[in-house]
C-alpha cells in the first residue's frame, strides 16, 4: 500500500551565481527551511537572480523500495533539475504548479542524497525601451530566462520568490500505481463521473480497480472495473441517491476512494469532491440553480514572514473565519493558484474561490507605432498553457473553486491592439472550457487604460475594474455604475471577433479604497519596531508611487503638523479606516441599486506590504469597522440613499429606499423600520415580497432632521424586520445636520466682487444667495471676493486689502493643478482635512466625507514650503495621500504686500445658498479672514 512522508525541514543550501557547479561539486555552506522561499529565509537574497542548490539526505528501508518511489514537489520557483544520488531524475519549469518524479531506479536501501538545482530570475529593474520595434531579447526556452517572459504573477510588485516554497513528499507505491483521479459530479442526476489514470510498469495478470464514494464515512456508491495491462485511463459512472449539494451555507463533501489491486500489489488514492454546479443565466450567477450575489475580495495570498507560503492551516482557517465575519462569500486569489491547503479549507468552510494564471510581462509597452513589438511569442504561450493545464489537473476536484481567469488587465497581452493576441486569448478560453467545463472562465479581467479599455473577447463574465476616490468622485461613481449596469459595448472587442451572448453576468471585479493600519498593531508583531517590509514601496512610478512608502510615516505625520487635526497617528489611522468604510459603503450601495450588476470584488482582503486597501491589515488583524461591514456586504441589503448628505436642521431630506434580496430568506410581510437620530419617532414602510435576485424600489421618504445646537452627524439605523420579528437586513445612514442659525452670515458689510461681470456675475449671485451684500472694489471695501483676480485687485490687496480667493485654475499666487495621479487618490487614496479652529459652523471630523462631496476641490495647491514649520499654521485645509505623502493644500492663508489672502480650491461658489456645507464653509472663511485670528506668517512678494 501507498505510504507518504514529508521531507519538510532543514535542507542544505548553496548559491551558484554563475551556474557552473555540478552536483558532485556541491559544498553547501548554510541551511534553509523547506518549504520557504529563499527570500524569506535570507532577506539579503531578496533581489538574487541565478542558480541555487538544495541538498538533503534520506534514509530508505526495504519496505519503501518494494515498488516505485515518487518524489513530489508542491512548487519550485521557477525552473529546477532534481538529482538523486548524483543522477538526473527529471526537471520542471513553472513556479506555481506541482510535479512528481519516479526515482526508484536511482535509490538504494540506506542513505541517499537528493539535490535540487533551482534557477530563478528576479525582475528588479522595470524598463521600457525608447524604440520598441523589436523584442529587447529573444525568448529563452531554458535558463537564463528573461524575467518578463515567464509567469511570475505580481512578484515584482512586492518581493520575488525563489526556490522550494511548497512541501516536498516521498511516497512509496507499487510498480503500477494510481496517478490521478478526477471526479465530475452532476447535481441533477446524482451521477459522479470518475476518471482514473495509472502510471508505472504494469505487470501481466488480472486485477481490479474499485471506486467507492462515501459521505460522512458512510458508503453511498461503489463500482469495480477490470484492470488491463497497458491501459492507463479508466472511467466509471456512479450514482448517488438524492445527493446533498455543496453550498456556501452547507458545504457538504463526499470522498472518492480508488483502490487498485493487481496480483499482490495494492494502491489507493482518496480525494474529496462536492455536488456543486456553477452557471450563469439571464445575467445572473447561479450556484446549484439558485441566484447568488458575488460578495468577493481580492486575495493576494501573501504573508509578512513567509511571502507566498501560507504559514499554517490554522492561520488560513483564522483568516477564512474573518472573511466570513466580513460577509464575504468569495475570494479572488489574485494572479496565482492558491495553496492546496487553501482550497481544502475553502471546500470545508463554504467559500467560493476565483483563481488566476500568474501573469507575465506585467509592465511592458503596447504596440501602437510598432505593431510587431512585444508579441506574445510561442514560448510564452506554451508556458501559459502548461500552467493552466497543471492548475486544472491539480485543483479540478475542489468544489469551492468556481472561476478561472486567463489574463488580468491585459498584463502580458495587447488585446485592444493585436488581433493575434485576441485570437490566442479566445483559444485559451476555449481550451480551458474543454479541460474544465464545470467552471466559469474569464478571458481577460478588464479595466480602463491609457489606450482605452482592455477588452473581453469571449468570457463567461462581463467584468471590469474601476477605482475612484470618495467623496471626491462620488457623483462620477454613481454615473459609472449606472452606465456599467446598462451593459456597455466597450467592455468587449469592437473588431468583429467576439462571441458575446449579452447575458454574461456583470461583475465589478476590482474596486476599493485605502485605510491605513495601526502602527501600534504592526509594531506589536516586531517587538515594537517597524516591520522589515516598511522599506518596500510602490516602485512603479517615481512620483505617483512615493506615497506608497510606509517608512517614516509617523515622522511625516508630525512634521506636517497633522497632530493639530488628529491627536496622534493612531487616531489618524482609525479615521482613515472609517473613511475607507464610508467610501466602500457608498460604492457598494450604488451597485446594489442596479439589478443587472451581479456582484463585485473588493480590493482587497488584506493589506499587502505597502498597499493599505485591505479589509484586514497585513497580519490579518481587523480594522475598526470589522463588526459593521457585514451589514452592507451581505446577500440581502436595505439601502437608504439621501438626496444630499448635509442639511440645515429645519429642512427635511428626501431618502430613496431600495432593497436587494439574494438569500433564501422569506421577506413576505417584511417592514423597513427606522428612527431618525437618538430620539426620532419610529417609522416604517412595507417591503414587497421579493424573489431571489430582485432589487425593489421602495420609494422616497422624507426625513426631518432633529434640531441641533451645532453641526453634528445624525445616525439613522434602518432595518428590515420579517413577519416573524427576525431582522432580515440592517444598515445605517449618516447625515450632517447644521443648525439653521448658521445659515446666515455674521459679517454685515458689503463684499467687493471681482469677477467677470462684477456685481452681475455668477459669483455675485452666489454671494447674494448666501445672504451677502455686494459692491465694487473701492477704498471703503473691507473684504474682496474673487474667482478671477485682476491687476487692480492685486494692487488693492498689496496696499492692505483682504481677499478671499476662490481659485478655479491658473493663479497669480500659488500654483494650483488638477488632482490627477496621486493627488486624485483614485488608486492610492488621498485624505482631505480642514483645520477645526477655523470652522465654527463645520464641527466635523477629518478625513472629509460624503457631506463635502459637492464642494471637493478638483485642484491641489502645490509648491508650498512644507519644510518650514511656519507653513503648518497657514494651511487651513489640505490633503495627504497614502502613507502621508504628497501634501497639498486646499486652503492656504498668506500675506501679499500689506494685505491678507485666503486662497481656496473648494468649489464654494456653485453651492453657496443652496448647499449647506458650501455656505457654512464660506461663512467661516469670511468670519475668520476678518478676525484677529487670521495672522498669516507665509508671505508672497507683491510685484
Amino acid at each position: 500500500m501507498r505510504h507518504s512522508r514529508s521531507l519538510a525541514g532543514t535542507w542544505q543550501f548553496q548559491l551558484d551565481p554563475d551556474g557552473t557547479l555540478a552536483v558532485e561539486q556541491l559544498a553547501p555552506d548554510r541551511e534553509i527551511p523547506v518549504p520557504l522561499p529563499w527570500q524569506a529565509a535570507f532577506p539579503e537574497l531578496e533581489h538574487y537572480s541565478g542558480y541555487a542548490w538544495y541538498q538533503r539526505g534520506v534514509t530508505l528501508d526495504e519496505q519503501e523500495l518494494a515498488g516505485e518511489l515518487l518524489l513530489h514537489f508542491g512548487a519550485v520557483d521557477y525552473w529546477c533539475q532534481v538529482f538523486v544520488n548524483g543522477a538526473l531524475a527529471g526537471e520542471h519549469e513553472g513556479g506555481y504548479t506541482p510535479f512528481t518524479l519516479p526515482i526508484r531506479k536511482h535509490v538504494q536501501p540506506g542513505e541517499n542524497t537528493i539535490a535540487v538545482r533551482v534557477y530563478d530570475v528576479a525582475q528588479t529593474n522595470i524598463t521600457i525601451p525608447r524604440w520598441p520595434d523589436e523584442q529587447t531579447s529573444p525568448e529563452r526556452t531554458a535558463p537564463p530566462f528573461n524575467a518578463v517572459d515567464i509567469p511570475h504573477g505580481k512578484q515584482e510588485w512586492y518581493i520575488n520568490i525563489g526556490g522550494i516554497w511548497q512541501d516536498v513528499t516521498l511516497t512509496s507505491v507499487p510498480y503500477v500505481y494510481l496517478d490521478h483521479v478526477h471526479v465530475t459530479p452532476d447535481i441533477h442526476s446524482g451521477a459522479a463521473q470518475v476518471a482514473v489514470t495509472l502510471a508505472g510498469a504494469a505487470p501481466a495478470g488480472d486485477g481490479t480497480i474499485t471506486v467507492r464514494l462515501e459521505q460522512n464515512g458512510q458508503r453511498v456508491a461503489e463500482t469495480q472495473l477490470a484492470f488491463a495491462a497497458g491501459q492507463a485511463a479508466y472511467s466509471a459512472s456512479l450514482h448517488v441517491d438524492s445527493p446533498q449539494r455543496w453550498s456556501m451555507e452547507s458545504p457538504t463533501l463526499y470522498t472518492a476512494t480508488v483502490q487498485l489491486s493487481v496480483q499482490t500489489m495494492e494502491d489507493a488514492i482518496t480525494t474529496r469532491f462536492g455536488f456543486r454546479e456553477i452557471a450563469t443565466r439571464d445575467g445572473r450567477l447561479l450556484l446549484n440553480g439558485e441566484p447568488i450575489y458575488l460578495l468577493s475580495a481580492l486575495d493576494q495570498d501573501l504573508f509578512p514572514e513567509t511571502i507566498a507560503l501560507a504559514p499554517s492551516v490554522e492561520y488560513l482557517r483564522d483568516e477564512f473565519v474573518k472573511a466570513r465575519e466580513l460577509g464575504l462569500n468569495c475570494l479572488r486569489c489574485h494572479i496565482k493558484p492558491p495553496d492546496p491547503r487553501y482550497l481544502d479549507l475553502a471546500d470545508e468552510m463554504g467559500i467560493l474561490i476565483w483563481a488566476e494564471i500568474p501573469s507575465w510581462r506585467t509592465f511592458s509597452p503596447k504596440p501602437t507605432a510598432h505593431p510587431d513589438a512585444f508579441a506574445v511569442g510561442e514560448t510564452i504561450r506554451q508556458r501559459v498553457q502548461q500552467t493552466l493545464e497543471e492548475m486544472i489537473r491539480r485543483d479540478f476536484n475542489h468544489p469551492s473553486l468556481v472561476i478561472w481567469t486567463i489574463v488580468n488587465e491585459d498584463w502580458g497581452t495587447s488585446l485592444p491592439l493585436r488581433a493575434d493576441d485576441r485570437a490566442w486569448v479566445r483559444a485559451m478560453y476555449q481550451r480551458c472550457k474543454q479541460l474544465d467545463p464545470t467552471r466559469l472562465v474569464v478571458d481577460n479581467s478588464a479595466c480602463g487604460h491609457a489606450w482605452g479599455p482592455n477588452i473581453h473577447v469571449q468570457s463567461d463574465l462581463d467584468d471590469f475594474h474601476v477605482y475612484m476616490n470618495i467623496p471626491d468622485n462620488a457623483d462620477a461613481w454613481e454615473q459609472a455604475m449606472a452606465q456599467f449596469a446598462l451593459r456597455p459595448a466597450w467592455t468587449y472587442s469592437q473588431h468583429g471577433d467576439i462571441e458575446r451572448s449579452g447575458q454574461e453576468p456583470l461583475i465589478l471585479s476590482e474596486f476599493g479604497n485605502w485605510g491605513l493600519p495601526s502602527l501600534a498593531g504592526l509594531r506589536r508583531q516586531h517587538n515594537g519596531d517597524d516591520p522589515p517590509w516598511f522599506s518596500i514601496g510602490a516602485w512603479w512610478s517615481p512620483w505617483d508611487g512615493e506615497p506608497g512608502w510606509p517608512q517614516g510615516v509617523d515622522q511625516r505625520f508630525k512634521a506636517l503638523g497633522l497632530d493639530a487635526i488628529w491627536p496622534d497617528y493612531e487616531a489618524f489611522a482609525a479615521a482613515t479606516q472609517w473613511h475607507q468604510f464610508a467610501a466602500m459603503k457608498f460604492e457598494i450601495e450604488a451597485m446594489r441599486g442596479h439589478a443587472s450588476i451581479a456582484g463585485y470584488v473588493i480590493t482587497e482582503f488584506a493589506d499587502i506590504y505597502w498597499e493599505s486597501n485591505g479589509l484586514l491589515d497585513f497580519y490579518r488583524q481587523p480594522k475598526v469597522y470589522h463588526q459593521q461591514f457585514a451589514d452592507i456586504n451581505a446577500p440581502d441589503v436595505i439601502m437608504a440613499r439621501p438626496a444630499r448628505y448635509a442639511t440645515w436642521d429645519d429642512e427635511p431630506v428626501d431618502v430613496q429606499l431600495h432593497a436587494s434580496l439574494y438569500s433564501a430568506a422569506d421577506w413576505s410581510g417584511a417592514q423597513a423600520q427606522w428612527a431618525i437620530g437618538a430620539d426620532g419617532e419610529p417609522q416604517q414602510r412595507a417591503v414587497p415580497a421579493l424573489e431571489r435576485g430582485a432589487v425593489a424600489d421602495l420609494g422616497t421618504t422624507e426625513w426631518p432632521m432633529p434640531s441641533v445646537p451645532q453641526a453634528q452627524t445624525v445616525e439613522t439605523q434602518i432595518t428590515v424586520v420579517g413577519g416573524d420579528g427576525n431582522v432580515l437586513a440592517r444598515n445605517t445612514v449618516d447625515l450632517l445636520a447644521l443648525p439653521a442659525s448658521a445659515r446666515q452670515p455674521r459679517f454685515t458689510g458689503a463684499l467687493a466682487v471681482v469677477a467677470p461681470g462684477g456685481t452681475d456675475s455668477a459669483l455675485a449671485g452666489a454671494l447674494h444667495r448666501a445672504g451677502y451684500d455686494t459692491a465694487t472694489l473701492g477704498a471703503a471695501a473691507q473684504i474682496a471676493v474673487s474667482d478671477a483676480p485682476t491687476a487692480e485687485l492685486l494692487q488693492w490687496v498689496a496696499q492692505g486689502g483682504t481677499l478671499l480667493y476662490l481659485c478655479r485654475g491658473w493663479s497669480p499666487f500659488f500654483w494650483a493643478q488638477g488632482r490627477g495621479g496621486a493627488y486624485g487618490g483614485n488608486w492610492m487614496s488621498s485624505f482631505s482635512w480642514i483645520r477645526p479652529d477655523v470652522h465654527q459652523r463645520l464641527a466635523v471630523s477629518s478625513p472629509l466625507g460624503l457631506p463635502f462631496k459637492n464642494i471637493m476641490p478638483t485642484q491641489a495647491i502645490v509648491g508650498l514650503p512644507w519644510e518650514n514649520e511656519s507653513i503648518l499654521r497657514d494651511v487651513l485645509a489640505g490633503q495627504i495621500t497614502g502613507w502621508v505623502g504628497h501634501p497639498a493644500a486646499h486652503t492656504v492663508q498668506f500675506r501679499y504686500g500689506q494685505g491678507r489672502v485666503i486662497m481656496t480650491t473648494f468649489q464654494l461658489a456653485e453651492g453657496m445658498g443652496s448647499d449647506p456645507v458650501a455656505t457654512a464653509m464660506f461663512h467661516d472663511y469670511v468670519d475668520y479672514v476678518t478676525s484677529d485670528a487670521c495672522q498669516p506668517t507665509l508671505e508672497i512678494q507683491a510685484l
